[in-house]
């Protein structure tokens, strides 16, 4: 509720009596035996920790940038607006929403991106012309520097991170919440594409196959910036069989990956962003789990993928049968000029 912003991790583990995974927890047992000097505890058999998982590692495969899949998330089209709209002036209450307009001058020395008045609510990705430039962040990154064309396609995917759910600062719009400005010039004549996620994870593989040819070779010149593209990438793995009492819960950690979203079989599993931390893991409860089909992961990376563009070798989350929710990993990309 106090300034400035910032997001709460996805995970419900906030050192309670009962672990996420509805364990019991040290703290449990303390506060058992503080109440016994004062009150009768019931007898019993403790119930026991429920069984965890290690599935292991999955290798994913790059479906499509958000920019290349925007008649999948977007399929009524973009709003057009002189200046941006909020989420909720365009309908959309959560995740994500695709702001573009063109460059209306040369940018050929760095000019500065700028959100005067910390307009940004409460991320958003930047590129030009399908070229990664960096992040404009809440409270933290209101400026960055981009090159360009006159005309040149300038995309910002904002992200809602999570609304502010108590105080003075209870009306947290989301969304470009005033204009964003190039050098002195204010940006003009917005299209705004509400992104619908959660029905386009559930759309049928064929919709997603093919590339963009255009931004994707793009994006292949400029692997080596501090960005790629934000993109879709998929898996498949089945419960091993011949073991009993599969599936059982499991955690899921993402080793090189650096910020996005996770879903399994459909189903919306939360944020992922380990270089922050402190949370590492997602824990990944058995009752979304199938065994008479393959378990499907999809993955938004909004930062940069550890497999890049160069294919789906190194491209792997791991299944691990225990939490990581006090730490932050040092193997993701951690772009400079952001705080620690």
């Amino acid at each position: 509720a106090n300034m400035p912003y910032k997001a709460q991790p996805t995970s419900y583990d906030y050192d309670a009596p009962l672990s996420e995974a509805g364990d019991l927890t040290e703290k449990y047992f303390a506060l058992r035996d503080v109440i016994r000097k004062f009150e009768k505890v019931p007898e019993g058999v403790i119930p026991p920790s429920t069984p965890k998982f290690a599935y292991g590692k999955v290798a994913l495969k790059k479906l499509k940038t958000v920019e290349d899949a925007l008649t999948i998330l977007c399929p009524p089209g973009p709003v057009k607006s002189l200046y941006p709209l909020t989420f909720i002036q365009v309908k959309q209450y959560f995740g994500f929403v695709l702001y573009r307009t063109t460059l209306p001058q040369d940018c050929s020395d760095p000019t500065p991106l700028s959100s005067p008045l910390s307009g940004v609510h409460d991320r958003a990705y930047v590129a030009v012309d399908g070229v990664p430039q960096g992040v404009l962040e809440r409270s933290a990154v209101t400026s960055l520097n981009i090159t360009g064309k006159a005309g040149a396609t300038l995309d910002l995917l904002v992200e809602n991170m999570g609304r502010v759910n108590y105080g003075r600062y209870i009306n947290d719009f989301k969304g470009l919440v005033s204009n964003l400005t190039l050098g002195s010039k204010i940006l003009t004549d917005w299209m705004i594409f509400p992104l619908d996620t959660e029905n386009a994870v559930h759309r049928p593989l064929q919709d997603w196959n093919g590339y963009n040819k255009r931004h994707h070779k793009k994006a292949l010149a400029h692997t080596s910036s501090n960005y790629t593209l934000p993109a879709f990438y998929m898996g498949n793995f089945s419960i091993p069989s011949g073991i009993p009492d599969l599936p059982q819960d499991t955690f899921i950690q993402f080793p090189g990956w650096t910020k996005g979203q996770v879903w399994i079989n459909g189903f919306n599993l939360g944020r992922y962003w380990p270089v922050r931390g402190p949370q590492v893991t997602l824990f990944v409860p058995r009752h979304i789990l199938v065994t008479s089909a393959p378990n499907t992961i999809v993955v938004l990376e909004l930062e940069r993928a550890p497999c890049g563009d160069n294919g789906p070798e190194l491209c792997t989350v791991e299944f691990v049968d225990r939490p990581v929710i006090s730490a932050t990993s040092t193997s993701g990309h951690h772009p400079p000029g952001l705080p620690d």
